[in-house]
């Protein structure tokens, strides 16, 4: 059937629609706060284990202890050529060296030839850190150094 304006008008349909003809609704879901507070329970449960039995969280490191005529060195970069070979001449000159490095530029390899030059405790430090990610940097003078 054609109406006057030459669209066709459809025909409704009386028969009740089956599964297979309907939209897909999302079913309800429950709201589940036992769980999530059994979850976030755990968790926290599960944190404070972890912080107790981390010895950097209890026991001073090597490096955060002042010693008497030692100076302490940050070197950013130190994987890199430059950096390493400032460590290198830092190292020989008897300063403690931590080098912080995020890797993308500079070579692990330089670091592990540093570690191998100096193996005695508290001379080298090496921290897989991003200096641009200011939280890391934060976390990095406050614990660390």
């Amino acid at each position: 059937m054609t109406s006057l304006s030459g669209v066709r008008s459809q025909r409704k349909n009386s028969r009740p629609l089956s599964p297979g003809d309907m939209d897909y609704i999302e079913p309800k879901t429950k709201s589940n706060l036992m769980g999530k507070l059994l979850l976030l329970a755990s968790l926290i449960i599960l944190a404070f284990i972890v912080i107790n039995k981390a010895s950097s969280f209890t026991s001073p490191s090597v490096f955060s202890r002042r010693e008497e005529g030692v100076t302490h060195v940050l070197v950013t970069g130190g994987a890199g050529y430059i950096g390493s070979h400032a460590a290198l001449r830092l190292l020989k000159d008897k300063y403690r060296v931590t080098i912080v490095d995020n890797l993308s530029r500079g070579n692990l390899g330089a670091v592990k030839v540093l570690q191998r030059l100096f193996p005695q405790t508290g001379r080298l430090q090496f921290i897989y850190s991003d200096l641009g990610d200011p939280a890391a940097v934060w976390c990095l003078l406050t614990f660390e150094a």
